[in-house]
């Protein structure tokens, strides 16, 4: 059996059986963790605990080895000690087993024996067809079926299934380390790679492209172990779908950093940031840009051109939106004659760009239906390609308003729109957040990344034009 896409990568994410080896002990055990995560997270294949010492796991019967499991495994998860790994895979080669994740660490990372040790398992790989994720890694995670390999506990049990794929070299970027839930991405995939023994950047690239719950994957890396295949992989996804890279071990020290973890080396920065730009790739400057920017393509549609519309709550916010704007590659929009006077009409300093709604709404009986009026007024003009809207929201403009707000504008809005709250209160800008993540509204944390996911939508939908 393949995947849907017909990769060969199929059993790290739509597994239908599953052998978990490693502590089972209740509460403690990273095998426990693992499966309670697929529990709770509403997997419903096959599960399977493997550990000797334990005749029964979470309601579920144990087993002494991969060996004395009947049916055929999928997939393994072994969170064992590093000097037993390689016999476990071995092991579970001859039976079949497809796939491998290999969460226990101390090979490459650690050097020395633990190198050798991981030659080990790649000559097992080349071997028998095995396929392995790792090792020093959490695994995966897959929002559509609730499969994960995670074996920490998270804090909450849903994470909303969309259209990102996030992908790294490190265990920081899946759910059981970032607020996944509470932020609201929509995601796809998440993958940590680990070591990279076998299953690597490429292999992902080529499953993702083809996977058809993914719109868009952001990947952070830290190496590179074949520049030739990494850019064709790249090259090849950016044709298909938006493909956003941060790259971090950019300094001396970070690489000596990212050496001591995963075993990795380092490329000249300038090199390897040239060479994704050729192929079509987003690079991602910051750890926020890196989590936030898929998220406007995952909601948008490709906007028509770079002709930008800023709407603002604050005169001075929309100054730097405008800046921004520019350094990100658009223009500010010079609207219609038409929007213009409809503009004018609801008072005259709104018809400019940036719009400052801040003075006008102050002096009107019904501020929230004006600034409606407005936003719907600049978003129905032919000049406006995408906006970026900048509101307060608190006692004066209240959350509840805005929601409502937003719920009848995004019946209507066909055009790429991001937004930036901002007041006195984190969790009621928390809060609206999410709930307009929810109507399918890319919302941001920060100004810059909110007016910079635009340019990166508008420079890539322009860069297929020319295909």
């Amino acid at each position: 059996m393949k995947s849907r896409n017909g990769s060969d990568l199929w059993p790290f994410f739509e597994p239908r059986t599953v052998a978990v080896l490693g502590s089972l002990k209740d509460g403690m055990g990273h095998g426990y963790w693992a499966l309670k995560n697929m529990l709770e997270f509403g997997y419903t294949g096959k599960l399977y605990p493997v550990n000797p010492a334990y005749s029964e796991v979470l309601g579920m019967k144990a087993y002494p080895s991969v060996n004395e499991i009947a049916d055929a495994v999928d997939l393994a998860l072994v969170i064992t000690p590093p000097t037993t790994v390689p016999a476990i895979i071995k092991e579970c080669a001859e039976k079949g087993v497809k796939a491998a994740v290999i969460v226990s660490e101390n090979f490459a990372d650690a050097g020395g024996e633990g190198a050798k040790l991981q030659q080990r398992l790649v000559d097992i790989t080349i071997h028998s067809g095995i396929r392995i994720i790792g090792p020093n890694t959490v695994g995966v995670f897959n929002a559509a079926n609730g499969f994960t390999t995670i074996p920490y506990p998270f804090g909450y049990d849903k994470v909303r299934s969309g259209g990102i794929a996030y992908c790294s070299q490190t265990g920081i970027v899946l759910p059981q380390c970032q607020p996944i839930g509470d932020r609201g991405y929509p995601i796809s995939k998440m993958c940590d790679v680990g070591n990279k023994c076998d299953v690597n950047e490429v292999d992902l690239l080529n499953y993702l492209a083809a996977d058809n719950e993914t719109k868009v994957s952001a990947m952070h890396i830290e190496d590179v172990k074949n520049g030739g295949d990494f850019l064709n992989a790249a090259r090849s996804f950016a044709e298909r779908k938006p493909l956003i890279i941060f790259k971090s071990a950019r300094s001396a020290a970070g690489a000596r950093a990212s050496a001591s973890h995963t075993g990795s080396l380092m490329v000249d920065d300038v090199i390897y940031d040239n060479a994704i730009r050729q192929a079509g790739v987003i690079r991602a400057k910051t750890w926020q840009e890196f989590w936030d920017i898929p998220k406007v393509f995952a909601y948008n549609s490709p906007p028509s051109g770079n002709r930008v519309a800023i709407i603002s709550h604050s005169g001075g916010a929309g100054v730097v939106a405008a800046d921004l704007a520019v350094e990100s590659g658009l223009a500010l929009s010079r609207y219609t004659d038409a929007t213009l006077r409809k503009l004018a009409k609801l008072s005259p300093r709104l018809a400019k760009n940036p719009i400052d709604l801040g003075p006008p709404l102050s002096v009107v009986d019904d501020p929230m239906s004006m600034q409606e009026e407005v936003i719907a007024t600049v978003l129905d003009d032919t000049n406006v390609d995408c906006a970026a809207i900048i509101l307060y929201v608190g006692t004066m403009a209240p959350a509840s308003y805005i929601v409502q707000m937003f719920e009848r504008l995004v019946k209507r809005i066909s055009k790429p729109i991001t937004v930036w709250f901002y007041g006195t209160k984190l969790s009621l800008i928390e809060d609206i957040s999410r709930q307009l993540e929810g109507l399918g509204v890319p919302t941001y944390v920060d100004q810059e990344t909110a007016v910079k996911s635009l340019g990166a939508l508008v420079k890539y939908s322009e860069s297929k034009k020319d295909i």
